[in-house]
């Protein structure tokens, strides 16, 4: 009998991994409305004030050659983690599966939201249809004063990816859409967090509209971790999921965030260029231009993406318009040489010893100049408190030369004995 019970406990134990996480009590809004919103909306609440939904925190903003930007994701499958989640850490890329709760949508300490706390989005409109062409069903606690949510099919999920924060205290540039001359800080009660410890989204309009009617403004979800390439739900909620193992491979894993910075041209993805076919992000940068991936706050417990790492393996492949010195920083077919440094970004600690990758190739890969690098971490003497191993949570790639450095990276691991 006790044999039989130790191996119903550790099928349990084994289905309940299968199986993810129950799901969590969430609440959403939305950023980044079309342009009819915008017009019905902005007179009232100010120049700009959906947001705009291509440039977040994440990164995750294309740039091509001719200076046009676009959101690295689909549109409709994206939003901003609240700074004030439990597992905001390590959310860039991180994949939700949310499902809409109908009902009456709960202030930040569990409470019925009162409509006049908010801006009421119907007092302007009724009538606004979504991109669907639907009208918006209406709140059936507006009497009293509260709003309550309908959603269009309570059991149909959607699976976001975050590539923005809401922050709680959001600081406005000069300049940007709405803001005073001098700029602003702005509190977002929303973001905030409360007693009630709700954890609270800011889908994207196209992701919201597909579980209620944007004129409702927030709804109340249910949400959880998902796998980003499968769907399958993961059995980790705080601290949040990250890959702490393979950071690029086919796109961008999940925890982290992609910066290229002073670069003309930068893709997060582009399809079918390593030499199986998946994809490479693609880059063209400038003198102390580099590619950084970042793990938010990855030195917390419970994150840590450099811990036990012995070594740090990438692919690149030069990728020049034009192959003469002169000219271009990476020749066509050698490998690429770059400046290769690590960091814990929040407290602007550096590891002691920066590398070069062109010194660390250990295999070519394809005729056609895909090239294998490992560099071992002790390379980076990261020895001091602040840059230890387990408090690292950046990785840049970064071109000293004048001339413009232009390459593919396919993949980015981390390698543990």
């Amino acid at each position: 009998m006790a044999r039989q019970y130790q191996l119903l406990v550790q099928l349990l134990l084994m289905m309940t991994a299968v199986l993810g996480q129950d799901w969590k009590l969430g609440r959403a809004t939305y950023f980044g409305a079309p342009l009819e919103f915008s017009k019905t909306f902005d007179p009232y609440r100010g120049k700009g004030s959906f947001g705009i939904l291509k440039f977040g925190s994440c990164g995750f903003t294309d740039t091509m050659p001719n200076g046009d930007t676009y959101l690295s994701f689909a549109r409709d499958a994206v939003a901003a983690s609240a700074d004030t989640n439990p597992d905001y850490p390590g959310s860039c890329g991180r994949c939700y599966a949310m499902r809409c709760k109908e009902g009456l949508v709960k202030d930040n300490d569990g409470g019925p939201l009162k409509k006049d706390a908010i801006f009421y989005l119907p007092k302007v409109s009724r009538t606004l249809k979504d991109t669907y062409g639907r009208k918006w069903p209406g709140n059936p606690a507006e009497a009293a004063g509260e709003l309550y949510t309908k959603c269009w099919n309570s059991s149909r999920e959607i699976t976001v990816r975050i590539t923005d924060t809401c922050p709680c205290t959001q600081v406005l540039p000069d300049g940007a859409p709405g803001v005073k001359k001098g700029g602003e800080v702005r509190k977002q009660q929303v973001c905030c967090g409360g007693k009630a410890g709700i954890a609270h989204f800011d889908l994207s309009y196209w992701a919201y509209e597909k579980l209620a009617h944007p004129l409702s403004g927030r709804v109340m979800l249910e949400y959880r971790p998902v796998n980003c390439e499968t769907g399958k739900p993961l059995s980790t909620f705080v601290p949040g999921y990250i890959s702490k193992d393979v950071i690029y491979s086919n796109g961008v894993k999940a925890g982290w965030d992609w910066f290229p910075y002073f670069a003309s041209y930068k893709r997060l993805a582009v399809p079918g260029v390593t030499p199986s076919k998946t994809a490479a992000t693609c880059v063209d940068l400038a003198e102390n231009g580099g590619l950084s991936f970042h793990v938010k706050q990855g030195y917390l417990p419970g994150y840590q993406p450099f811990a036990g790492v012995t070594a740090i393996q990438l692919t690149l492949k030069a990728n020049p318009k034009s192959n003469s010195r002169d000219q271009t920083a990476t020749p066509k077919n050698e490998p690429v040489d770059l400046k290769f440094f690590l960091h814990n970004f929040e407290t602007k600690k550096f590891c002691n010893s920066d590398v070069r990758t062109g010194q660390h190739m250990t295999k070519r890969l394809s005729a056609d100049g895909w090239f294998q690098f490992t560099i071992p971490l002790s390379a980076f003497k990261c020895d001091y408190d602040g840059a230890l191993p387990h408090q690292l949570d950046r990785i840049d790639l970064q071109n000293t030369k004048v001339q413009h450095a232009s390459f593919c990276l396919g993949e980015l691991r981390l390698l543990r004995s």
